[in-house]
């Protein structure tokens, strides 16, 4: 595992830790020495550049997908693309191909795949292979698909050609297929369960690894060589060295190094899944995990990460969960206490419980630096079932969500370390439901799901700062449906006709920005600090003391508001001296102290300041908007975010926001018409204002294609015509009831349930 200890030729640490993605990091590939390319269930994929031996920086975010972005893959520089070519699918069953110095678009969409591209590689002829859900594998040549691989009965989700031009395939129905010209030449079993990825070992064949946690080497031809025991859960990726050195990472937090049939070292990681490894051309290797971050490690001494880094990230790990599950049946009254650590381990990697107080603690034992290292704290499994696979996914827990008569009911996938409200919220966007049910169907998630960790489910993050917004820890726990959930009426399973959906309009309450990832923020915040150190703007030793007494405050929060000026102080500075580009943790801090301080509220012209600096910059106007919503969780914060109401929709209107790509902006600002509808409507006084911003919506509206920023955005205008009956009067010369039958209704689906809902809503009250 990293640490801070200097290095040696067989001890990997981290070099360097890229923050940026919003969510799950699904595949990693480095082309060069100084390139990584990251692709994220947060629909980017992204590519980042080395600013020094140990650092990296965002360079671009590529949007062309519409939903998950699964699977990477890069095709050498040539004379027609001479800076080389990114290959991307996703969940949208598409395949996209970027020239990596422009992000504005992809040169190439592949379709064919009809469900979710979950793998890809590609040759230096610029050949693709793609594998998918849809449980074939295609090939693909000049950008067009010269061969469909069929004949797997379930998900493919490893593709790799070795010599010879033979293809081979991973698939969940636990075989491996060997495949030339189109057509299948040899069934390879070895798994036990499905088998997820697949890797070159030159010179003598390749790699494969699974769901059974085997690692397994085989010939070319497909006969097994030798089996690598080690992992104890899921195995998702594999990477090799031209050293024969293997990387396999997997559900156990853990990304594992293999040598000559032997695990010779194994790094902790403080998520649950780390679900990619890749190599770096220096042989430094790269992982993804399931906490949104991208990591490097080295075995090179320059490139070692500084003591302070070294030392977060080991206390991180310490600090980690690990089920029980993954370490054996533990009688807690038989371990030993501290004093078993004055031993010296038996061999590299040995893993010791001991019982400190209530609190078990496991230790590895690292060779190189003859030292115990804490891994984490051992809590309780929920159980030694399978989990249940929900379109392709393992899950601890499939809910039925019963959602009307006639209707199918809808299923709530749900790992037991995911936060009940982050799975709620992907739950109603997922399915365009009325966001006021999020507290109820949370509710039901917290009744039925056991916690993995001690008590807690895990804390939601903030996409800005490197942190998650989910984290689907995916530990061996008991699955099972637990029946049919109806959030519309009580939480006990149904078998007869449900009620009728609650009307949606008018919407009464706020929706605030809660999610945080605070550890995550300060980190960031710190970095920024230590690189601005020369320039005259950083933070001292007692405004940073200031910043922990903020972030505690933040963590602990009171149950009324309360005054903390000399937060709103130190944020603000930050604010109005670091770099454009560096304010953005300050705003983050900012939206979160509105939700439990009238501070910033008290603040002179806090909002028209913040959005006269920040109107030209996407992400720190997407933040300020967050705060703007957040502001009217709080009595004072409503009547300053009124006051400030004509300018705040003035910026918010602007057809920058609109034609924006960045969604989190758009969803930002679809809030806060909401939250300044959810407000007019307790003020009759403001007709003029309903009226022109009925106009201003509908405009808005037809264009707007997302489906979560449309029912926001609908449901303001439900409570504008709703509140106000010369704003129903004015829907007529605004074309509203047009508007809504061609850019909502003409287009509903099965899983458009609730634009459809609000729309027909508003159609009756016209």
């Amino acid at each position: 595992m990293a640490s801070s200890a200097a290095p040696n030729k067989h001890t990997w640490q981290l070099s360097a830790i890229l923050t940026g993605h919003q969510g799950d990091v699904k595949a990693v590939i480095a082309p060069t020495d100084s390139t990584v390319v990251s692709v994220s269930r947060d629909k980017t994929a992204r590519t980042w550049k080395r600013q020094s031996t140990n650092t990296f920086s965002e360079e671009r975010i590529f949007l062309g997908h519409s939903n998950y972005v699964n699977s990477v893959a890069f095709i050498g520089a040539s004379e027609a693309n001479p800076n080389g070519l990114i290959v991307t699918g996703g969940s949208d069953k598409k395949i996209n191909v970027w020239d990596p110095e422009d992000a504005s678009q992809p040169i190439y969409t592949l379709t064919g795949h009809s469900d979710n591209v979950c793998s890809l590689y590609a040759d230096t002829d610029g050949h693709i292979v793609s594998g998918s859900w849809d449980k074939t594998a295609k090939i693909w040549r000049n950008w067009q698909c010269v061969y469909t691989l069929e004949g797997h009965t379930q998900a493919i989700w490893g593709v790799l050609e070795l010599e010879h031009e033979v293809i081979v395939t991973a698939s969940a129905d636990k075989t491996i297929g060997m495949w030339k010209d189109g057509k299948k030449i040899k069934t390879v079993t070895g798994h036990e369960d499905c088998v997820r990825s697949l890797a070159l070992l030159p010179g003598i064949g390749f790699v494969s690894c699974g769901n059974d946690g085997a690692v397994i080497v085989w010939s070319n031809n497909g006969d097994p060589l030798q089996a690598l025991d080690g992992h104890t859960s899921f195995v998702y990726s594999l990477a090799t060295l031209p050293t024969g050195e293997i990387f396999s990472s997997g559900e156990d937090r853990t990304v594992r190094v293999w040598q000559n049939g032997e695990c010779t070292q194994t790094i902790i990681h403080p998520c649950v899944s780390v679900w990619c490894v890749a190599t770096l051309p220096n042989g430094d290797i790269v992982s993804g995990g399931s906490d949104g971050f991208v990591r490097i490690f080295t075995r090179t001494a320059e490139r070692v990460a500084d003591a302070a880094t070294l030392k977060a990230y080991d206390e991180e790990n310490a600090a980690a969960s690990i089920p029980a599950n993954q370490v054996g049946d533990i009688k807690k009254d038989d371990l030993p206490g501290p004093e078993a650590l004055e031993q010296p381990g038996r061999k590299d990697q040995d893993v010791k419980m001991v019982r400190v107080g209530n609190v078990v603690e496991a230790h590895m034992w690292s060779s190189a630096e003859q030292a115990w290292s804490k891994i984490g704290e051992v809590v309780d499994a929920v159980g030694q079932n399978r989990k249940q696979l929900y379109n392709g996914i393992e899950y601890d827990h499939v809910f039925d969500i019963d959602v009307g008569e006639g209707v199918p009911a809808l299923k709530l996938p749900f790992n037991v370390t995911e936060n009940p409200y982050t799975a709620a919220q992907n739950f109603l966007d997922k399915y365009e439901l009325p966001q006021g049910y999020l507290d109820q169907v949370a509710d039901f998630i917290t009744k039925n799901a056991r916690a993995v960790s001690q008590g807690e489910f895990a804390s939601a993050g903030d996409p800005f700062t490197g942190g998650s917004r989910y984290t689907p820890g995916q530990s061996s726990s008991s699955g099972g449906s637990m029946g049919s959930y109806n959030p519309w009426g009580n939480d006990t399973p149904k078998t007869q006709a449900q009620p009728a959906v609650k009307r949606i309009v008018p919407q009464l309450t706020n929706v605030p920005f809660r999610d945080a990832n605070l550890p995550a923020i300060l980190k960031k915040i710190l970095q920024l600090n230590t690189e601005l150190a020369s320039s005259g703007v950083a933070l001292n030793d007692s405004e940073l003391t200031q910043l922990d007494a903020l972030i505690k405050f933040l963590s602990s929060p009171p149950k009324q508001p309360m005054p903390q000026p000399q937060f709103v102080s130190l944020l603000l500075k930050i604010f109005n001296t670091w770099p454009e580009a560096n304010r953005f943790p300050a705003l983050d801090l900012l939206r979160l102290l509105a939700l439990y301080s009238q501070s910033p509220a008290e603040t002179p012209d806090l909002l028209k300041t913040l959005l006269a600096a920040t109107r030209t910059h996407e992400t720190s106007l997407m933040l300020v908007a967050r705060l703007v919503v957040n502001f009217c969780e709080t009595e004072l914060g409503k009547v300053v975010a009124v006051q400030d109401l004509e300018g705040t929709l003035e910026v918010m209107e602007d057809d920058a926001v609109w034609q924006s790509t960045n969604k989190n902006l758009k969803l930002a600002v679809a809030t806060v018409y909401m939250s300044y509808s959810t407000l007019l409507l307790k003020r009759h006084d403001d007709d003029a204002l309903a009226i022109q911003y009925v106009g201003v919506l509908t405009k808005i509206l037809e264009k707007e294609r997302d489906q979560q920023v449309q029912y926001r955005l609908l449901v303001a205008l439900g409570n504008l015509i709703f509140g106000h009956e010369s704003a129903r009067e004015s829907a007529a010369i605004f074309g509203v009831k047009e508007m809504l039958q061609s850019a909502v209704l003409s287009r509903a689906t099965s899983e458009k349930i609730a634009t459809s809902a609000v729309a027909n809503e508003i159609v009756k009250l016209l």
